[in-house]
């Protein structure tokens, strides 16, 4: 099925977008290594729970760091640990970073928070080439619990896929991306998907983009005591990564560039859903890939 985002993973490098170079892919490793470093340090002084999940997770048990041809850092916390993040983000880490995040200080960036390193610069094609924002950044997930009511989580999960599908549309629509149109428009299935994300995303556009966000955040949550749990903004949106409490919780150790760092309690479980057999490494041409605009390391 050709998707949104499948099209923007197999666009081609050419004058304006490139693959990050091997160079450059090794220091942005090293950046985020020790933005990492800082982050964790707050958590574990708050007692905040947190592991690192997705690719990261996946990096961390089948080769003991990064995943070789990849060039990010997914993180994880429960909602009531997240919330306390918060609460202390701005005195602990405010010289450096930026906590962008629904329902909190400023614009969201995306549906799920992000810390963004400042003085820094990331574009990739869908952004707005002015937006202030497109920094390096780490992806901070929030683990939600789930409602053991099967009809309740089917409700609410539809409920929930619905608003992230509106602010991805609003989203697109509202940040007017110099490049996007161009390059959507090199294939007949790219127009008809991206004519289709500008007409809902104008229709929707009449609340912006960050009030999108916020409602997502919202109705992603859910306070009472389950033994379910979930990452509804994650990869495979509401539905994709509900597992047992146990999944998750208490945390498991791994490695991770010689580093002990935390993990989903059942990686193996946790994997397998979301990659299957993650214990083979997938041809080249079904790795993930990130095709930038610009990107600096240090902004003067």
């Amino acid at each position: 099925m050709t998707t949104f985002k499948s099209i923007l993973d197999n666009l081609k490098s050419d004058e304006i977008m490139r693959d990050i170079s091997e160079e450059e892919k090794k220091y942005l490793k090293q950046v985020l290594l020790s933005a990492y470093k800082d982050i964790t340090y707050v958590f574990e002084k708050y007692s905040l729970t947190h592991m690192l999940i997705g690719g990261s997770a996946l990096g961390a048990v089948r080769h003991k760091g990064f995943i070789p041809w990849d060039d990010d850092l997914d993180i994880a916390m429960p909602r009531r640990d997240f919330e306390k993040f918060k609460m202390v983000f701005s005195k602990s880490l405010g010289d450096k970073y930026i906590l962008s995040s629904p329902n909190y200080i400023g614009n969201a960036r995306n549906r799920f928070p992000q810390i963004l390193i400042k003085d820094t610069r990331l574009c990739e094609i869908e952004n707005a080439e002015n937006d202030p924002l497109c920094m390096i950044k780490i992806d901070l997930f929030v683990i939600e619990n789930i409602p053991d009511n099967k009809f309740m989580c089917t409700i609410k999960g539809i409920w929930c896929s619905i608003l992230m599908f509106i602010a991805s549309y609003a989203a697109t629509y509202q940040e007017h991306s110099p490049y996007l149109k161009t390059y959507m428009y090199k294939t007949k299935n790219g127009r008809k998907i991206y004519n289709k994300r500008i007409f809902w995303g104008k229709l929707f556009s009449f609340i912006s983009k960050k009030t999108w966000y916020d409602m997502v955040d919202k109705a992603c949550q859910y306070k009472r005591k389950t033994s379910f749990m979930g990452i509804p903004t994650g990869r495979g949106h509401y539905f994709g990564e509900i597992r047992s409490k146990k999944t998750f919780l208490p945390v498991s150790k791994g490695i991770f560039e010689g580093m002990e760092i935390n993990l989903p309690g059942d990686s193996t479980d946790y994997l397998t859903n979301l990659y299957g057999d993650y214990t083979k490494i997938p041809p080249e041409n079904k790795r993930e890939r990130h095709l930038i605009v610009d990107l600096k390391f240090k902004m003067d």
